[in-house]
C-alpha cells in the first residue's frame, strides 16, 4: 500500500484493521525486536483492543488539535492570526492525518507494516518518519498553492512528521488487553491521550511556525516576491485566504523573532563548509540567539534518575513545556517574576482541576455508554474522573518560582511535576544573571532564549 493519496478518515484506518485481521495479519512484536521484522503469531491482539487504541489515537488528536489552536494564537497574537486560524489548522490537520494513517498503516514502509500492524511497541522510524514527512510537505504545499517555497519547507517536515508519529504510538500504547481475566478484559492508561496530545499539538504548531518561516525565507533570501505568491495561491481554495492575509502583514512576518531562520547549508557550488572536526572560531562562539531574543543560556540539567522509565516521556514534556513557557517571556517580564513571584491563586488551580474533571467525565461518559447503561456509565466515569485527577497536578508554565506567570497551562504526572519543581532553586541565579546582562532599554522587547534539558 502507498501514502495515502488522500486524507484517510477514522473509519477508513478502522476498515483497514478489520481487513488485517480477517487476514490474520494482527500480531504483536515483542520489545527489543526489529520493528520491520514480521509480526509474531503469539498474543495476538483483539479486534476490539484494535478499535479502542484507534480511539485512543482519534482522542489525541482532537486534545492536541485544541491545544495547538490556543498555543498558536498566543504565540502570533501580534499578526491577528486569528482571521486565518481555521483555514490553518484545518489544513494542517488534514495533513496530519496523512502522517498519522501512514504510521498507523505502515503505508510507506510496506503494506501492513505500521501500529496496525505491529500490535504493541511496533514504532515506524526515523527513515519511514522522514519519508511520510516528505509526502505530505507536497500536499501541503499543493493544496495551499505554495510550490514555490518547497526548498524552504520540505527539509524541516521531516522531523516534525517524526514527533507526529511519537505522538501517536503514545496514545496508541495506552489501552491493554488482559488474556485471561473474564472480569475485566482492558486496562487503560488514563494519561495516554493527553500525553500523546501534547506531541501532536507541538507538531501541528510547529508546522505552522515552519509554514509561515518558509514563506519568509523564500521573500527575504529567496528574493521572492509575496504579491506574485498570493496570485499563485488565490488559485487554491485552501491558500486564497493566507495569501491575502500574507499581505497585509508582510512586514510583521519578517520581523517576528519566531519566523527567522539560519542560513541554508552551502550547496556544492557555494564555499565549502568547514570539516566536521575543524570548527571555525565563530562555532566557538556562544550561541547568540534569534533576532529580538538574548543569547541562548542553557540551564543546568533535571534529573530524572529517580523516576521509574515509564514517567521519562512525561518529565521531558513537562521540561519543554515550562522551556516553551519561558521563551514566551520577555527579559522585563522574567526579571519582574523573579524578583516578585506570584503567588498561587487556589481559587483558580481549584476553578482549572474542576473543569478538566468535568471534560475526562462527559468524555469517559461517552465511551462507557458504547457498554453500559447510562447509570452505570456515569458511575464508572465518576470513579474514573476521580483516579485520573489524583494522579494529575496543575502546570505552570514555567513554574511559578522560576518565573513563571499564575496560569494553568497545562495538567501532568504529579510525581514528575513534584520532581522538577525543587530543581529550579539552585538555578535561577545563573538564569537570572544572563538575562540580566540584556541593556535595560531592550529589556520590554527581547525574549528569553533558554534551553532546558534532562541529565
Amino acid at each position: 500500500m502507498s501514502l495515502w493519496t488522500r486524507i484517510p478518515s477514522w473509519l477508513d484506518i478502522e476498515a483497514y484493521a478489520e481487513r488485517l485481521f480477517r487476514k490474520g495479519d494482527l500480531g504483536v512484536r515483542e520489545r527489543g525486536i526489529n520493528p520491520l521484522s514480521p509480526p509474531s503469531s503469539i498474543n495476538i491482539p483483539s479486534i476490539d483492543l484494535i478499535y479502542r487504541r484507534v480511539r485512543c489515537v482519534r482522542q489525541a488528536c482532537d486534545l492536541g488539535e485544541k491545544e495547538a489552536t490556543d498555543s498558536i494564537l498566543k504565540r502570533f497574537s501580534d499578526l491577528d492570526i486569528r482571521s486565518i486560524i481555521d483555514e490553518m489548522i484545518s489544513t494542517v490537520v488534514d495533513m496530519a492525518m496523512i502522517i498519522i494513517g501512514s504510521a498507523l498503516t505502515g503505508a510507506t514502509i510496506g503494506g501492513g507494516v505500521g501500529l496496525l500492524a505491529g500490535g504493541v511497541g511496533a514504532f515506524p522510524g526515523a527513515t519511514a518518519g522522514a519519508l511520510i514527512g516528505v509526502q505530505a510537505g507536497t500536499w501541503i504545499l499543493g493544496v495551499l498553492g505554495l510550490a514555490s517555497i518547497a526548498d524552504f519547507f520540505t527539509e524541516g517536515l521531516k522531523p516534525i512528521a517524526t514527533g507526529y508519529i511519537r505522538g501517536v504510538s503514545t496514545a496508541w500504547n495506552g489501552p491493554r488487553e488482559r488474556t485471561g481475566n473474564p472480569l475485566s478484559s482492558f486496562s487503560d492508561d488514563s494519561m495516554a491521550a493527553q500525553q500523546g496530545a501534547w506531541d501532536i499539538a507541538r507538531s501541528h504548531e510547529a508546522v505552522v511556525i515552519l509554514l509561515l518561516s518558509a514563506i519568509v525565507a523564500y521573500l527575504t533570501r529567496g528574493r521572492g516576491n509575496l504579491s506574485v505568491l498570493a496570485t499563485e495561491m488565490r488559485g487554491s481554495e485552501r491558500g486564497a485566504k493566507l495569501g491575502q492575509w500574507m499581505l497585509k502583514h508582510e512586514d510583521a512576518l519578517k520581523k517576528h523573532p519566531d519566523l527567522q531562520t539560519a542560513e541554508p547549508r552551502r550547496g556544492a557550488l557555494g564555499p565549502q563548509e568547514p570539516p566536521p572536526n575543524s570548527p571555525s572560531a565563530k562555532d566557538k562562539e556562544p550561541p547568540k540567539g534569534k533576532p529580538n531574543t538574548m543569547p541562548r543560556h542553557e540551564v543546568e540539567c533535571f534529573k530524572a534518575d529517580k523516576m521509574p522509565a515509564s514517567k521519562v516521556g512525561e518529565f521531558e514534556r513537562q521540561l519543554k513545556g515550562q522551556e516553551d513557557g519561558l521563551n514566551r517571556l520577555t527579559v522585563e517580564e522574567y526579571l519582574k517574576n523573579i524578583a516578585n513571584p506570584v503567588k498561587r491563586d487556589a481559587m483558580a488551580a481549584k476553578k482549572a482541576r474542576t473543569d478538566l474533571k468535568d471534560t475526562l467525565q462527559e468524555r469517559f461518559q461517552r465511551e462507557f455508554q458504547k457498554e453500559m447503561s447510562p447509570l452505570d456509565a456515569e458511575e464508572a466515569a465518576i470513579k474514573k474522573a476521580r483516579e485520573t485527577m489524583a494522579s494529575l497536578a496543575g502546570l505552570h508554565n514555567p513554574d511559578l518560582t522560576a518565573g513563571g506567570k499564575d496560569i494553568i497551562a497545562d495538567f501532568g504526572d504529579r510525581q514528575v511535576n513534584s520532581s522538577i519543581g525543587p530543581q529550579w532553586r539552585p538555578k535561577i541565579q545563573n538564569l537570572k544573571a544572563a538575562a540580566e546582562k540584556v541593556p535595560e532599554t531592550m529589556r520590554d522587547s527581547t525574549f528569553l532564549n533558554v534551553k532546558l534539558h534532562k541529565c
